[in-house]
């Protein structure tokens, strides 16, 4: 009877699992923590009535690629609005803006996120190279006019392996975070507030 290398057989064994798993991906639920860092300063208290809507045409961020792709997407484990409204509501404040007090005539500040997406190259080859792009639209309404502007970060990041729950959820809120710093760094937002 032959003898068997047990060597060679775990490094044989271990090649296939690696292969297998990189082909079968599960789904992730990325919990999105956003905190912008603010710089600027309004003066007078302007009063703010703020809210969130999430115009996305999908749930869905993206997918993870591999073979199952279209079963391994990744989703926000909570809905945007109630994950990005009191990130939004910290920053105007610390803008030094009263956000959602009385007031007979607030500016009307709406935050369009339109755009939060994940791509993954899809020939599966190595270094997996993931494509993150938020775009967030600042709608403000003060005094009967309307000024929209459009916030946008793309970033693409390089990996030897699929990324792990926890680094998705660090890439795709350091992108977020950095979109919402230029938002409400910008002082054409901060003098439409005044």
């Amino acid at each position: 009877m032959p003898k068997i290398n047990t060597a060679k057989v775990s490094i044989v064994l271990t090649t296939l699992l690696l292969i297998l798993s990189g082909c079968a991906q599960s789904p992730q639920q990325i919990n999105l923590n956003p905190q912008a860092r603010i710089n600027s300063h309004v003066s007078n208290q302007p009063n703010v009535h703020l809210s969130v809507v999430d115009k996305r045409t999908s749930q869905s961020l993206g997918s993870r690629g591999g073979t199952y792709s279209d079963s391994n997407h990744i989703t926000l484990a909570r809905d945007l609005q109630s994950t990005l409204l009191p990130a939004a509501n910290l920053a105007l404040t610390q803008m030094g803006v009263l956000v959602d007090q009385p007031s007979a005539m607030p500016t009307v500040l709406q935050l369009w996120v339109e755009k939060l997406l994940y791509e993954v190259n899809d020939d599966q080859s190595l270094p997996i190279k993931v494509r993150l792009q938020v775009q967030i639209a600042a709608v403000a309404n003060k005094g009967g006019q309307q000024q929209i502007a459009r916030y946008e970060s793309s970033k693409v990041h390089t990996f030897l392996s699929p990324p792990s729950t926890a680094k998705n959820e660090e890439i795709i809120n350091e992108i977020f975070s950095a979109t919402l710093t230029r938002l409400f760094n910008d002082p054409k937002l901060a003098a439409l507030i005044e």
